[in-house]
């Protein structure tokens, strides 16, 4: 049982980092510093979890899968870093990242979000746009 709440609580704990990064980034993003954005929060990842995003961004989808597996991320932790990298929109690797994590959390949950579904039509009508 001990062992379990240690889990839910990094689990926890990795989604409120991964909440902090994307207000840090929406409230610190604007046209002459996203550059500058988006570097700290690949350092942030790299630092606090040895989460490296570039890489993360470079693997194939299964490569992505397992990558991941290292991580103790859950559904909604998966859900928050597609929207993080949906935000970040430095190339068309971070939007076709977030659509495939939105389609792992699809897989994951068996079950349909309209709310999700939704995320990936606007990601998807941005990548159409680039």
């Amino acid at each position: 049982m001990e062992k379990r709440d240690l889990i839910q609580a990094e689990i926890e704990k990795l989604g409120f980092f991964l909440q902090r990064l994307l207000a840090n980034f929406l409230n610190g993003n604007s046209a002459e510093n996203s550059i500058e954005a988006s570097d700290l929060i690949t350092n942030e990842f790299k630092n606090e979890l040895d989460f490296d995003l570039p890489l993360f961004l470079s693997l194939s989808n299964d490569e992505m899968k397992k990558y991941l597996s290292n991580f103790k991320f859950n559904e909604q932790n998966l859900e928050k870093l597609a929207d993080l990298l949906a935000e970040m929109n430095l190339s068309k690797a971070y939007l076709v990242r977030s659509i495939e994590l939105l389609d792992l959390v699809d897989e994951l949950s068996n079950s349909f979000s309209f709310e999700r579904n939704n995320k990936k039509i606007k990601i998807q009508q941005l990548l159409n746009s680039q």
